[in-house]
């Protein structure tokens, strides 16, 4: 006779596999938030005198660096975000 885990058991293994894997799915969004953060960051330090402020980008008083169209950082960053 083969045996069988109960009801229960398998319901705790469930709901164990569940609460890991938006653990997980939890680490993977803070992890995309922080790169999109630096992404906009690199961007717009090329250009601008950004510093990081928590989760906030600062983007000091100045002139701005002249540049083209094609170079200017918001478009770098919609061209970067359709990738």
């Amino acid at each position: 006779m083969i045996d069988k885990p109960g009801i229960s058991a398998i319901d705790n293994h469930l709901e164990e596999l569940r609460r890991q894997g938006i653990e997980a799915l939890h680490r993977f969004n803070g992890t995309a938030g922080r790169l999109n953060l630096y992404k906009r960051y690199l961007a717009l330090s090329k250009y601008y005198d950004v510093r990081l402020a928590g989760p906030f980008l600062i983007i000091q008083g100045g002139k701005r660096r002249a540049c083209t169209d094609q170079d200017h950082p918001i478009t770098i960053l919609q061209e970067r975000s359709s990738e």
